[in-house]
């Protein structure tokens, strides 16, 4: 088993792919349908900043309550120095990523004290200096490091998929109320395209989402855009809202067309 990345997430991947774009070239009379599964009868739940800051408050505390140092931020990630030197650092990505990887050396001096305490650096003045390199983290042997990184995770798994399965509800939240409404209105604004073809993509679309909570929502968004943008523009035939009614094995939302 593998560590190095750590694949505990269920990700946006898995909820993009539920609900991923597919070609827009395809034809939406097709009979072919979409993979189906039993219909899911779960919800999707919300999650706003504050709860996802929550989690990660958690998850920070507690990764500091096991030997690690307070997390400094890198960009779109936080990493976590174990006091430890051979454990394996903790990298967190705002994403939802987490990653292990080994400590790289650190140069600190080798008295106790306050670690704001800079007075100890005199400590490392020659001959001294090699005493305050710290290399352990890059020195055990893969056995030993792999170890360290399995504890870590069986330590933390349930709080880390606990932060994470904030990140991708907001992230799906995200994807339903902005960048999936987006891009169906850019599509249907799209000036090289008729009206009809424009409106087949749709469909298409519509017809792709998968039997999924995530799948539904997004149908359900696709539905409403067909009835509330296209519709009013350019007339749906009736034969399109037929098809799609003979072709909705996942009993996604349909639009709501008199």
């Amino acid at each position: 088993m593998q560590w190095s990345l750590v694949g505990l997430l269920f990700w946006w991947g898995g909820a993009s792919a539920q609900e991923s774009d597919v070609d827009s070239n395809s034809d939406p009379s097709s009979t072919e349908s979409p993979e189906t599964s039993e219909e899911a009868d779960e919800e999707i739940v919300v999650y706003g900043k504050r709860e996802v800051d929550r989690r990660r408050r958690l998850l920070d505390a507690e990764l500091e309550s096991s030997g690690y140092r307070q997390g400094k931020r890198k960009g779109d990630k936080v990493v976590y120095r174990p006091e430890t030197v051979w454990h394996p650092s903790v990298i967190v990505y705002d994403s939802g990523w987490v990653d292990l990887r080994k400590t790289p050396p650190r140069f600190e001096p080798w008295i106790g004290g306050h670690p704001d305490n800079k007075w100890r650096y005199l400590s490392c003045i020659p001959p001294f200096g090699l005493m305050c390199i710290r290399a352990s983290g890059w020195l055990i042997t893969k056995r030993r490091a792999q170890h360290s990184k399995t504890a870590v995770v069986d330590n933390h798994i349930e709080t880390i998929q606990y932060w994470q399965e904030s990140v991708i509800g907001m992230a799906t939240q995200e994807r339903l109320d902005v960048q999936l409404p987006d891009e169906l209105d850019l599509l249907w604004r799209h000036d090289g395209l008729t009206s009809e073809e424009k409106t087949e993509q749709i469909v298409h679309l519509w017809h792709s989402r998968t039997c999924t909570p995530e799948g539904r929502a997004a149908a359900g968004v696709i539905a409403d855009f067909l009835a509330f943008e296209v519709h009013p523009e350019s007339s749906i035939p009736p034969v399109t809202l037929q098809w799609m009614f003979d072709n909705n094995p996942c009993e996604h939302p349909l639009p709501n067309i008199p």
